[in-house]
């Protein structure tokens, strides 16, 4: 029998599925309007089709063969499968209502959802799980690059505010999710020594940490401090919480917090004026940050969900203005000492900042429970392939990546909403089709020998 800690055959992993899930998954990544494009007219909706549009279609298509044929979903994937399709259809059907251009939003966001369908049907073995996370980390190292040269003001890059948190190519909060789901690897694999995987936690780590801290995003902080709780707390279940681990895993993580603050301390400071923390300046900009217009428009959105409590407005993607420019002047009253460029305008389309609020308001109650039931199914995955896989494995930091992964995405959804042509949209499925395929691929339990 072939030793499972022998250097690994990664070309015997390859396949064609495979190559096409990596394609699509790099090119879901970079936004759409950053692509190249054409656009065609259907229904009175302008739609551009981009590089990753194609890429989707084609792992499609692949899945369909898949699944017409001998291929089945796996059964430990199945509930989550059918969570996600539950949320899904009712963000897509509540769409319906409100025009082709919704139509249309909808289906871009949800065709990212095929990365999700591609891992779980042709991610079968460990090594093409190490194969598509490596390009992943590849990736990553790509956009913190294209991001560093930024802050420096490279002369062949483009940078518009140097010396300050950078969007890289991706953006932001993208780019800090990202950073947060690399990092992960690197923590997990500290509880978890004598993993295979040689030098890839390293690259993943050092690329990780440098792109939350470009990225700068507080969303992206909350999303690393729930990835890392969500580490050492798998490693204290599994009895591999080990006192150098923890405090290398603290000392990353407050290095980590100090850079990203350093980067937004000015943001911070005015935020905290306008709460009544600190001195108020004159300058109205001065009391002001981003985190204020986010209280504004999750104002807004509370008094559209309160408008449309059950079913929400249904899903626009951007409201347009008959959903909540009435809202405005009560908004206004209601923050009457933030800048006007804070709150939205009563002619054009209202963006929604966060996802949670989002699908409050947009899906309404019932879209809210079904969200619901897909984030607990997805957390009940993680948390028992967590506690199933074998201790001592060669691939053991799988056990902890989906619950990692999950947790740094609900903080990286507390400071971005989910639109189609956005790399957030892919990293959530992406996430998702981590944590279905992951109970299929731990290896069984050692059986006890007879005494």
């Amino acid at each position: 029998m072939a030793d499972p800690r022998a250097k690994p055959h990664w070309r015997s992993a390859v396949d064609l599925p495979l190559m096409v899930l990596a394609t699509a998954t790099v090119l879901s990544l970079i936004r759409s309007i950053d692509q190249p494009s054409f656009t065609i007219e259907i229904a009175g909706s302008e739609i551009d089709f981009v590089l990753a549009d194609a890429a989707l279609a084609v792992l499609a298509g692949f899945c369909l063969q898949r699944l017409l044929g001998r291929g089945s979903l796996p059964r430990p994937a199945r509930a989550l499968a059918i969570s996600a399709a539950a949320f899904s259809a009712w963000l897509f059907l509540s769409s319906a209502a409100n025009g082709a251009d919704a139509v249309v939003a909808a289906a871009k966001l949800l065709e990212y959802g095929v990365l999700a369908l591609g891992f779980v049907l042709f991610v079968r073995r460990r090594l093409q799980l190490w194969l598509l996370v490596g390009v992943l980390v590849a990736f990553t190292v790509v956009a913190v690059t294209y991001g560093l040269l930024a802050f420096f003001d490279a002369p062949f890059v483009e940078s518009r505010f140097p010396g300050r948190r950078q969007p890289s190519f991706l953006g932001e909060h993208d780019l800090a999710a990202l950073a947060t789901m690399m990092l992960a690897l690197a923590v997990a694999a500290l509880f978890t020594p004598h993993h295979r995987l040689g030098r890839l936690p390293l690259v993943a780590g050092v690329a990780g940490a440098i792109g939350v801290v470009l990225g700068a995003a507080v969303a992206g902080l909350l999303g690393l401090y729930l990835a890392v709780g969500a580490i050492v707390a798998v490693a204290i279940v599994r009895g591999q919480a080990t006192k150098r681990a923890v405090a290398v895993t603290l000392a990353v993580t407050a290095a980590i917090t100090i850079g990203v603050l350093s980067l937004r301390s000015g943001d911070l400071g005015a935020f905290l004026r306008s709460v009544g923390i600190g001195e108020r300046q004159e300058d109205t900009f001065g009391n002001a940050a981003s985190w204020n217009e986010r209280l504004i428009d999750a104002y807004i959105g509370g008094r559209v969900f309160l408008d449309n409590p059950i079913l929400g407005t249904g899903w626009h993607g951007e409201l347009p203005p008959e959903e909540y420019a009435h809202f405005i002047d009560d908004a206004r009253a209601r923050f009457p000492d933030q800048p006007a460029t804070y709150f939205p305008s009563a002619d054009d389309l209202f963006i929604p900042q966060q996802t949670y609020d989002q699908v409050l308001y947009e899906l309404g109650i019932v879209g809210a429970l079904l969200f619901l039931v897909f984030a607990f199914v997805t957390v009940r995955t993680a948390v028992r392939v967590a506690a199933a896989w074998p201790r001592g494995d060669p691939d053991e930091p799988a056990a902890y990546l989906p619950a990692a992964w999950v947790a740094a995405l609900a903080g990286g959804l507390s400071g971005a909403a989910l639109f189609g042509g956005i790399p957030l949209a892919a990293i959530f499925w992406i996430t998702i089709g981590m944590t279905a395929v992951a109970p299929s691929l731990a290896p069984p339990a050692p059986q006890p020998q007879p005494s």
